[in-house]
């Protein structure tokens, strides 16, 4: 049986990175962390079971990396987390995926990541 893929966590804000990363470490999900829209770009888009984006970081936002992913990737789960409500980048990112409220929306996006990495283990 091949070893589950790795799930990519971005976000510019490492309190919030953290409690994810460890929340889903505990569930037994091994993460990729990335803070930035550059350190998300040396991610293999092959690599990963699933991706949670923050939508607003300092270099761009995550829909910058998810048309990045799904140009490697076009099947690839995505979501956004994010503190923006109702701006055109939510709209955008509405088209990829999911997007969850922070802080309110911090449960439901862990059960989205556990679920999008349970089922993709050991896909390519």
């Amino acid at each position: 049986m091949a070893a589950p893929l790795p799930v990519l966590i971005v976000d510019d804000a490492r309190s919030v990175r953290t409690a994810l990363v460890r929340l889903l470490r505990r569930a037994g999900i091994t993460c990729i962390e990335a803070e930035s829209v550059a350190a998300a770009a040396q991610v293999d888009a092959t690599a990963i079971a699933c991706a949670l984006l923050d939508l607003d970081l300092e270099d761009g936002t995550g829909v910058d990396i998810a048309k990045a992913l799904r140009a490697r990737r076009p099947d690839l789960p995505i979501a956004f987390f994010s503190a923006a409500s109702g701006s055109e980048v939510v709209f955008r990112a509405l088209r990829v995926g999911a997007v969850f409220e922070k802080p309110d929306g911090f449960r439901e996006a862990l059960a989205w990541v556990v679920a999008s990495a349970r089922g993709n283990v050991g896909e390519r």
